[in-house]
């Protein structure tokens, strides 16, 4: 039981809070006037986090009515309050923006301006969402766990902070530090932060252990019969290529070349191909006549492309992973001719299709529904919590995380940016 509690991913579960929020579920909260309870609340009223407010007077705010989400724009006021109470804690922006802030930069500037603002406006919410969530739970948890607890969590909390420098900062301490100086967090609050989630995961799995039953077999026997296409695979067959383009014979695009040129380009290529055949027909392994042959895909490799499932592949690709389907094993194609090139397959290890049975697949089923299971026992747990919980000004504190988020480039002029 434990096992599978300890698999579940917490984040996921304690999302639900997100949407409840974006739906109006905490708009039956109490707001009381919270005043500064932590020695950060200066720094989340720094210019840093308010780019749009001049500082030579309190944050601007304005009543919870006027400021919802759906009125932010990029590079207008107001800036809203930074600091959000949950039940007397404090949550800063840079609480929210650290675990965020890197995807948030990519969209930025990959996405359009209109796109990111709605991604942004959806991941802040679901951000502030799981953030209260995990506040709410930890309070209960601290009030249930053994003191000798926060040793044990302490430690964890350290390898699982070495584990982000490793991933996310190349093992380089100083640089995930300097990371944390540009939001405003230090590392001892990132290790408090990690400790309270280790806590808060252990408290779940111990609450609810007790709570969920094993499924019966008629349960798991319903499950497979009205999801068997999920344990079912496709064929696959592992793809050997050879492929001479078209515009490597050309020197040019094929846009710019007359229709004699194309013609005389695909005998040539053709001419190529068919003398690689005859080489592999004469046991010449297929890797060495690949690099000798081949101008295209993984030609420095051996034309080794891997094991692949139909429709996998596309545009220029289509035709050659078609005819591999309809090869034997060990066995190479004739010539295939596509407007864009000339390619020879060969088919090396196929494996077909399967449908798992229902003992194959029970373990899966197993661990499928008591996730679920767990999933609605702590959704059902963060709703009544919810019911109890006082919450301050939440929508103008989302606004206060929307404008210290990364910006469309057209805005950065006007927004935080990381040094």
């Amino acid at each position: 039981m434990v096992r599978h509690l300890a698999r579940t991913n917490i984040r996921k579960l304690i999302t639900t809070i997100a949407a409840l929020a974006m739906a109006g579920g905490l708009s039956g909260c109490k707001e009381p006037d919270f005043g500064p309870k932590r020695a950060d609340y200066k720094i989340a009223h720094s210019a840093v986090y308010h780019p749009d407010v001049k500082r030579g007077s309190p944050a601007a705010t304005q009543p919870e009515s006027t400021t919802q989400p759906a009125d932010f724009q990029f590079g207008q006021g107001p800036a809203g309050i930074p600091i959000l109470f949950v039940n007397g804690e404090a949550v800063t922006v840079p609480e929210i923006l650290e675990p965020i802030y890197d995807d948030l930069a990519r969209r930025a500037q990959s996405l359009t301006p209109e796109a990111y603002r709605d991604y942004l406006v959806r991941r802040v919410a679901e951000q502030i969402g799981i953030e209260i969530s995990r506040v709410m739970i930890y309070q209960e948890a601290r009030q249930n766990l053994p003191d000798k607890a926060d040793e044990v969590f302490s430690r964890e909390a350290d390898k699982l902070i070495s584990d982000v420098i490793h991933n996310r900062f190349g093992g380089v301490r100083a640089r995930y530090e300097a990371h944390l100086k540009t939001i405003g967090l230090t590392t001892a609050e990132m290790k408090e932060r990690a400790k309270r989630q280790l806590m808060v995961s252990q408290y779940l799995r111990e609450r609810f252990k007790p709570l969920i039953q094993n499924p019966t077999r008629s349960e798991l026997l319903a499950y497979y019969q009205a999801h068997k296409a999920d344990f079912s695979t496709s064929p696959r067959a592992e793809m050997f290529l050879i492929e001479i383009p078209l515009e490597a014979e050309l020197g040019m695009e094929l846009s710019k070349a007359t229709s004699e040129q194309i013609a005389a380009a695909r005998e040539r290529a053709l001419a190529h191909i068919r003398r690689a055949r005859e080489e592999l027909e004469s046991d010449v392994p297929f890797a060495d006549v690949a690099r000798q042959y081949s101008r295209g895909l993984q030609a420095a490799r051996g034309g080794t492309i891997g094991e692949i499932s139909p429709g996998a592949m596309t545009q220029r690709y289509a035709r050659p992973a078609e005819v591999l389907f309809t090869l034997e094993e060990g066995q190479i194609s004739e010539p295939i001719e596509t407007p864009e090139a000339v390619f020879l397959v060969k088919c090396g290890k196929k494996t077909p299709a399967h449908q798992a049975s229902f003992e194959e697949s029970q373990s899966q089923i197993i661990d499928k529904l008591m996730d679920e299971r767990s999933d609605e026992l702590q959704r059902q747990y963060i709703m009544d919590l919810e019911k109890k919980a006082s919450i301050s000004r939440r929508a103008e504190f989302m606004l206060a995380v929307l404008n210290a988020a990364p910006r469309p480039a057209q805005y950065e002029n006007s927004s935080a940016r990381r040094p």
